[in-house]
């Protein structure tokens, strides 16, 4: 038997029910889900009504698209995959309503594409739900919207900006960035410039000194820039970096006034796999790069607290990130 934990309608608390296990079809497989880690997009979904990465549809609704866990049932057609691999991977819950009841990781038993799961080696779960889903976002924005190369180019000089690099895809937005071979300049807190000087930076910026853009200015020009917080103010200062135009890519969209020689890139960057016209990025990031960087260990993953309570402990837990009283991500065990 399955549990799920849906929101019954708009503006309900999720409720914890029973379900039948559903059966991977053609080139699915099915997970036994380990472990969750709730994402800003998922507690602004539930909380705030958002919807810019994607619609709910209709209710009841599962919120959640990524997860890790152990593979229980393979189907048919699916060679890459037995029975008990280790898996991180992601869904189309929300740019496919229709699979989202099978699809949404909000749940105990989840059922995946094979084309989107990725084996972990010995990582743990915890570890690889930390990397994926922000990570994905970050490479998404600069590598396959923005056009920045993969990793192993020269190291070159030339500059990229990340604003708001504290964060989980701040941060993994400068590491990437850093491996593939550019000097990174981000902005951040003054009690977060060790840890960015470690992940790669080198220089940073308090994004609330009131001369911030203009240090920016002094340190640039950049080749690429992203707005990892993605509020207006940021965009705004981004846009003010490109005075003879050019473009940058942000998290979040919204109505803000920007000149119209600069372009807005923003896109739901962590669905970016789940669309076959970017079937060759997905082929590199989830059989390449990703189980890479997990079985080597290449990225510096953010901090973390587990919260016991399974999928009960969702509710609050989300209202936490929500509402900003934790640091760093929230992992649940659906199986808990």
């Amino acid at each position: 038997m399955n549990r799920i934990a849906i929101i019954p309608g708009a503006g309900k608390a999720l409720e914890i029910v029973s379900a039948e296990v559903h059966h991977p079809g053609l080139g699915e497989i099915l997970v036994k889900n380990e472990a969750i880690a709730i994402q800003p997009l998922d507690a602004k979904m539930l909380l705030g009504g958002y919807s810019g990465a994607g619609s709910l549809g209709n209710y009841p609704t599962v919120l959640g698209t990524s997860g890790a866990g152990t593979v229980a049932v393979v189907g048919e057609g699916v060679s890459e995959f037995t029975v008990g691999d280790r898996v991180v991977f992601d869904t189309r819950a929300l740019v496919k309503p229709e699979t989202n009841d099978r699809e949404g990781t909000w749940q105990r038993f989840v059922v995946v594409s094979s084309k989107t799961a990725a084996k972990i080696g010995n990582a743990s779960f915890e570890q690889a739900v930390l990397v994926n889903f922000p990570l994905q976002t970050a490479v998404a924005a600069l590598h396959l919207y923005l056009g920045m190369e993969t990793p192993g180019k020269e190291q070159s000089e030339e500059k990229v900006l990340i604003w708001g690099a504290g964060g989980a895809v701040g941060s993994y937005a400068v590491q990437y960035a850093k491996s593939v071979g550019y000097t990174l300049t981000v902005t951040a807190s003054v009690r977060d410039s060790a840890r960015q000087a470690r992940l790669g930076a080198s220089a940073v910026v308090d994004y609330k000194a009131a001369d911030t853009v203009e240090k920016l200015r002094k340190l640039g020009p950049y080749k690429y820039l992203f707005t990892a917080s993605g509020d207006p103010t940021s965009q705004q200062a981004l846009a003010s970096l490109l005075p003879d135009g050019g473009r940058f890519a942000s998290v979040l969209g919204g109505d803000v006034e920007l000149p119209s020689n600069v372009e807005r890139v923003y896109k739901p960057f962590s669905q970016a796999a789940q669309l076959d016209e970017n079937h060759e990025w997905r082929d590199w990031w989830y059989k390449d790069y990703l189980p890479e960087v997990l079985h080597k260990n290449l990225i510096d993953s953010v901090s973390y607290t587990k919260v016991t309570g399974g999928l009960g402990a969702l509710q609050q837990a989300s209202t936490d990130v929500f509402e900003g009283k934790v640091r760093g991500k929230v992992i649940v065990n659906p199986q808990e």
